[in-house]
């Protein structure tokens, strides 16, 4: 049997890996690497036991330090993981730096690379997770898309072969816990009979004064409550600009929470408010709007059927969608992790 090594790290990834990794044990054998991008317990271990992902084969602890520093440790260990394990093939996920590092590495030892969710493009190609997408399908194989507009992406930087419109293994992972989703999240609160919930963690957002400052009194104007899990960075950093006195009586912070506890927030809110990438199409597909926190999505498809609001950092809380426009989103709604290993046994 064939090896494949599916490298790991940060929450987007635990989730769409869940599906995928299903998928990969029945034509593979998969060594599960976790580069410890994710360190927190409610970022990482809480995702894995309600996924009921299998334990990493391996763990590189890459905790602390800078972006940079960081990605050097994963680069690092993958590096002796990889040329240890000798695998057939690298499956990396998203955008993060464990999808950056897990390109590099694989790209250095002569292992093809699979990407999925490749293609997916922002006009700022200062954001990180940008950098990463752009340098890891610079140097991948194989192009797993979620959309026909990531696949024509790729055609326009140049890219001829092993490109696939497989669909979007988000949908995949909802299809298959939708049945454990609980009616009420277990959040050590009543929730209000109606609610709008934000979530937000983006660098560009966060790490930025002036924009989290916009963001958190946009919120406050909501004449519904708001709940807010918050994110460890998002937490640290408003901690920094001591912004706590902008979290005002109708914003109710919590502590971040697991996947199936934020797919019951999403059922039972009136809309979103998220810089979220997954968060935003997880709302789509159970039937939310979301307002968008930032000044573009790469999600366009969500944006051209009315289900999304572009609104920057500064908007205002309307919660009025026009969805009518849904068959822009029904191609994404199948099962994307069996296209894709029938893809990949083509390849390999």
């Amino acid at each position: 049997m064939k090896k494949a090594a599916l490298i790991v790290g940060a929450r987007p990834q635990f989730i769409k890996s869940a599906p995928l990794i299903l998928e990969l044990g029945r034509f593979y054998k998969t060594v599960l690497i976790h580069t410890g991008q994710h360190f927190d317990f409610s970022m990482s271990e809480l995702f894995f036991d309600e996924l009921k992902l299998p334990t990493p084969d391996y763990h590189l602890n890459t905790t602390g330090g800078s972006s940079g520093r960081q990605t050097a440790k994963m680069i690092e260990g993958l590096e002796s993981v990889l040329a240890f394990e000798k695998p057939d093939f690298s499956v990396v996920v998203g955008d993060t730096n464990s999808t950056l590092a897990g390109a590099v590495v694989s790209a250095k030892l002569n292992i093809p690379i699979v990407h999925v969710e490749a293609g997916v493009r922002s006009k700022d190609k200062n954001l990180p997770e940008q950098i990463n997408r752009v340098v890891t399908d610079s140097i991948a194989d194989c192009f797993l898309c979620p959309t026909q507009s990531a696949v024509e992406n790729l055609k326009k930087e140049g890219k001829v072969g092993n490109l696939y419109d497989t669909g979007d293994i988000i949908y995949d992972c909802l299809r298959i816990f939708e049945k454990n989703i609980p009616q009420k999240p277990s959040i050590g609160m009543d929730l209000p009979d109606r609610f709008i919930l934000a979530t937000l963690h983006r660098a560009e957002a966060v790490d930025n004064p002036d924009n989290l400052s916009s963001i958190l009194r946009s919120l406050s104007l909501s004449s519904l409550p708001i709940i807010l899990p918050l994110h460890p960075r998002t937490s640290k950093m408003i901690d920094r600009f001591d912004m706590r006195n902008l979290i005002t009586d109708n914003i109710l912070a919590i502590e971040p929470v697991g996947y199936l506890d934020i797919l019951s927030l999403l059922k039972s809110c009136e809309y979103v408010v998220t810089d979220s990438g997954g968060v935003q199409r997880e709302a789509v597909f159970l039937g939310k709007g979301v307002i968008l926190p930032r000044p573009e999505t790469e999600w366009i498809e969500f944006v051209e059927s009315g289900w999304i609001k572009v609104r920057g950092y500064d908007f205002e809380m309307d919660g009025t969608f026009d969805t009518s426009a849904f068959d822009c989103v029904e191609n994404l709604l199948r099962p994307a992790a069996a296209e894709m290993i029938e893809k990949l046994k083509d390849l390999f």
